[in-house]
């Protein structure tokens, strides 16, 4: 049973006492919870920030990545994941890391991009959805795939030769999940760039691919 919303507490409502991924929460729950009046309050006095409409973070986690990206997955629905520069990011490409988040949604889902949050909409497969650390994220080759189509050049090359460099012994196999994931794309731009950015990471020796990282 929750908590009557329209009888506020007697103080603000502190981030430890809400159950949450990560510390992210949706603010209907936590309302539902606490009641508005005492969440109001937390935000007053800072305890709480707001990153995107109806998503609270503890103020000291506002800027920890595992919860921006559990907040944007609150965000963006019980069915998108984290994708393309988020997902390799949370995949270990250090080239990929930043303050902006990429999501990706239903297209029955209708929300819009905000600050520091991209909303891409496409056909979700639970297939290509991996778990880490809670979170649901783009399996790395789909991920791949994506930034070698869509995202800056060297961004994608940077990301391509750093999950390589990963995975080693099964390198090879991974690129040919790639190349596989380019020539079931049903959306052909940047088809042709990805093909030879992936050609082009491949065709430098093993010490260079594990040495050189992001550029």
């Amino acid at each position: 049973m929750t908590a009557n919303i329209s009888c506020p507490r007697t103080g603000p409502a502190a981030p430890g006492t809400l159950p949450a991924r990560h510390g992210a929460i949706l603010r209907r729950e936590a309302e539902e919870l606490l009641g508005c009046a005492e969440i109001a309050a937390g935000l007053a006095e800072g305890l709480w920030v707001e990153p995107w409409h109806g998503v609270l973070v503890p103020e000291t986690r506002q800027h920890d990545p595992l919860t921006r990206a559990a907040a944007a997955l609150l965000r963006g629905g019980p069915y998108s994941l984290l994708s393309g520069p988020t997902a390799a990011a949370m995949h270990g490409c250090g080239a990929a890391a930043g303050d902006v988040l990429h999501v990706t949604v239903p297209y029955d889902r209708e929300l819009r991009s905000a600050p520091d949050l991209i909303v891409h909409q496409a056909w979700v497969r639970e297939s290509d959805v991996v778990e880490l650390d809670g979170l649901r994220v783009q399996a790395l080759d789909v991920a791949i795939a994506e930034l070698l189509c869509t995202g800056p050049q060297r961004l994608a090359l940077a990301c391509l030769e750093q999950a390589l460099a990963q995975l080693d012994d099964t390198s090879e196999h991974f690129r040919a999940r790639v190349a596989e994931r380019l020539a079931r794309r049903r959306d052909r731009r940047g088809t042709r760039q990805a093909a030879a950015l992936l050609e082009l990471a491949w065709s430098r020796p093993p010490d260079e691919l594990v040495a050189g990282g992001a550029r």
